[in-house]
């Protein structure tokens, strides 16, 4: 399934070193912005249309308020793009570098930016004397420069962004797939990206389900089962199991690109199909890691407490919903 965060087509990373005023350490300067350099995120509309964007500070990932706007010239055309503090102090890409500057008012400090296929903006924030600056240098050689594809070591810099991004931002990676199923009633999320994380949801849990038919193959090989019959080898049938072994054990396979302990997602009638059924006729496969090489494969029995404790306060609440008239869609 490879990286999920990818660079916007427009391929143009700008590094800068920041100013006082940038970082909000000028006496002489009440800017509230951090300025920026022309010719970058012109994917981006002209005026205040950017809400959020990703800041990366050495382990530190997240997506914080953005307000990206250029200066309208008189002839309409645009200039000076720049993020501004916005509408919350606290909160914001521009406060947050400002928060850790100040932290080390002595250093000197510089920013990466540029955008993902989704038009989010990242910036990456970096420290001189750090381990990410030592590395920065052996790209951006030069201070307050905009590199592109004609620059000899762009492809270099462009990887290996892509991999910090991903590798850093993986709690944001895990929270979209879970906003992909649910819904983002935040709407911090970039659309494009929750549509590519319930597609990659499906076509993890696929993914899943063709290991568990190996499996199931090697199983049967083996005379450790009779037989399997897999519901969904040709097309999703929709039904609250995957699987029926030796006609009697049903199996709900539930796969993820992250670690075990990752959320499980049940439908209503999935949660009643398991609390209907014991150990010995029903068991999950919880397949996890799918993206590494050695993918992971657990079976969890016992399920019928569990199913239960979660069944039972969704009927209390779909009753108390009837009594007052309405209906409650699951």
């Amino acid at each position: 399934m490879g990286l999920f965060f990818l660079f916007n087509d427009e391929k143009r990373i700008g590094f800068k070193k920041l100013s006082d005023a940038d970082l909000g350490f000028s006496e002489s300067s009440n800017q509230s912005h951090i300025g920026l350099y022309e010719g970058l995120l012109s994917f981006l509309d002209n005026t205040d249309v950017v809400k959020s964007a990703m800041l990366i500070y050495e382990d530190y990932c997240d997506i914080l308020d953005c307000s990206f706007d250029r200066i309208e010239n008189p002839d309409g055309s645009f200039r000076s793009p720049k993020i501004r503090v916005g509408n919350d102090p606290t909160n914001s890409v521009v406060s947050k570098v400002r928060y850790f500057a100040h932290r080390k008012p002595k250093s000197e400090w510089y920013l990466v930016w540029f955008g993902l296929e989704s038009k989010e903006i990242v910036f990456w924030l970096i420290e001189e004397g750090s381990k990410d600056y030592s590395i920065a240098r052996k790209y951006f050689t030069k201070d307050n420069v905009v590199l592109d594809e004609n620059y000899p070591v762009f492809s270099e810099a462009m990887d290996y962004l892509l991999r910090k991004i991903n590798f850093t931002s993986i709690d944001i990676q895990r929270d979209i797939e879970i906003r992909s199923q649910l819904g983002d009633p935040r709407h911090i999320y970039k659309k494009k990206d929750i549509e590519k994380a319930a597609r990659l949801f499906k076509q993890t849990g696929r993914e899943g389900e063709e290991l568990v038919a190996q499996y199931f193959e090697k199983e049967k090989a083996a005379k450790r089962i009779d037989s399997y019959v897999w519901e969904n080898r040709s097309l999703e049938s929709g039904l609250p199991y995957d699987f029926i072994v030796d006609d009697k054990i049903y199996i709900d396979v539930k796969s993820t690109k992250f670690d075990f302990n990752h959320f499980l997602f049940y439908s209503n009638n999935e949660i009643d199909f398991a609390a209907s059924k014991d150990e010995n006729t029903y068991c999950v496969y919880r397949i996890y890691d799918v993206q590494a090489e050695m993918k992971k494969l657990q079976i969890c029995k016992n399920c019928l407490d569990y199913m239960l404790s979660v069944q039972n306060p969704i009927k209390q609440f779909q009753a108390e919903i009837e009594s007052k008239q309405s209906l409650l869609q699951i």
